[in-house]
């Protein structure tokens, strides 16, 4: 679909008839999985859904399904990461300036696409949708200073303040965001991160393997996740670790793999687009992050009826892992208590499956996706 055929769509009744997604480009990335997925839902409702994309490549395209409707803005190559978002809402302002009121409602997803927030809200009532901005990603990181934290908070309040609904993605995080965008009207949508697909009939974990996956980059924490299975080894000798995703750190943890004496207890698989054969046939799933947004591979995880082990790297992470049924929380970066956290669970039996996977229901797409139709229904 070409920016020419975005055409002029008046809003009639309570719900919208198009809603519109602003996205960057179609990267891998956790914010953008998600808006796809709820475009793919929404359609399947009967809405027309146009995804706005500054660029319209990327492998995440894939995942669209018919009558989805793209349209490729074409940003240019020369504008950077930190400029992109920006370049992306100044050509969205123009396209409605000049294309008239195309959209009812425009759902922005995550942190990355804020800027479009603001040149949408001051476009004149007759042109205006309604703005669903979505914060899916922690707004106090540990380690930043008190003027960079300021400066980040004032930012946030500024992008933020024209949009007529603002999500997050669990509790603690939803105060955080009230607290510094001094807003009331905060409203949690848990993350739509599991498709809808018929009931499986799951199997009760067994054996010693332990999963990670995630793209192979530092802030994984896959070398502290490797530090703690050699202390696991010591104790649970049968254990074994399979390690899905690829990355820049691939070279550097086959080296780490090797100075532990671990390559014959550690597959590392590469990419796999799908990580479900694996939950299967492993007894824990680890998350070792420094820092995630949400974290939705746990999701998949219980979903599957798998136990985890997560470092406490999102806010999200304390709503999951809500007994020890259904997993541990550790520190970041503490090889030693993720280690103990997954003796613990493999020295024990396996709960049922089916309860594990319960856990996971609020999550799943059609859920969150209904959530936010009301809330663009009733703005």
């Amino acid at each position: 679909m070409s920016v020419a055929d975005v055409g002029q769509k008046a809003g009639a009744g309570p719900s919208p008839a198009v809603i519109a997604l602003a996205l960057r480009d179609f990267r891998l990335g956790g914010s953008e999985r998600i808006a796809l997925l709820l475009a793919n839902f929404w359609a399947s409702l009967g809405f027309r859904v146009i995804v706005l994309a500054g660029r319209g490549q990327g492998p995440l395209r894939e995942l669209l399904r018919e009558p989805v409707e793209i349209v490729d803005l074409g940003l240019p190559a020369w504008l950077g990461e930190s400029l992109l978002p920006w370049g992306l809402a100044l050509r969205i302002w123009r396209l409605i300036r000049q294309r008239g009121r195309s959209f009812d409602a425009f759902y922005i997803p995550g942190n990355s696409h804020w800027p479009v927030v603001p040149f949408l809200s001051v476009l004149p009532v007759s042109l205006r949708p309604v703005l669903v901005a979505q914060v899916s990603s922690p707004v106090r990181r540990p380690g930043r200073c008190k003027w960079s934290q300021r400066f980040y908070a004032l930012r946030t309040r500024f992008l933020l303040r024209g949009a007529d609904h603002v999500t997050t993605l669990s509790g603690p995080l939803a105060r955080d965001v009230a607290a510094m965008t001094r807003r009331d009207d905060i409203t949690v949508v848990p993350l739509p991160a599991l498709c809808d697909t018929e009931p499986r009939n799951l199997r009760r974990a067994s054996g010693q393997n332990i999963l990670a996956a995630g793209r192979l980059v530092p802030v994984k924490g896959f070398d502290v996740l490797l530090q703690a299975f050699d202390r696991v080894r010591a104790q649970c000798p049968d254990a074994t670790l399979t390690l899905c995703g690829e990355g820049p750190e691939r070279a550097r943890l086959e080296r780490e793999i090797d100075r532990l004496g671990l390559g014959d207890s550690v597959v590392l698989t590469g990419f796999v687009p799908c990580i479900g054969p694996y939950l299967e046939i492993c007894r824990v799933f680890a998350l070792s992050s420094h820092c995630e947004s949400f974290g939705a591979v746990l999701l998949e995880a219980l979903a599957a009826g798998r136990q985890v082990v997560s470092t406490r790297c999102s806010p999200a992470v304390t709503d999951l892992i809500a007994c020890d049924d259904t997993g541990r929380i550790v520190p970041p970066a503490d090889p030693s208590a993720l280690a103990e956290a997954l003796i613990a669970i493999l020295e024990t039996d396996a709960p049922d499956a089916a309860l594990l996977s319960s856990c996971s229901r609020p999550y799943h797409v059609s859920r969150g996706g209904r959530h936010y139709l009301e809330l663009m229904g009733k703005a």
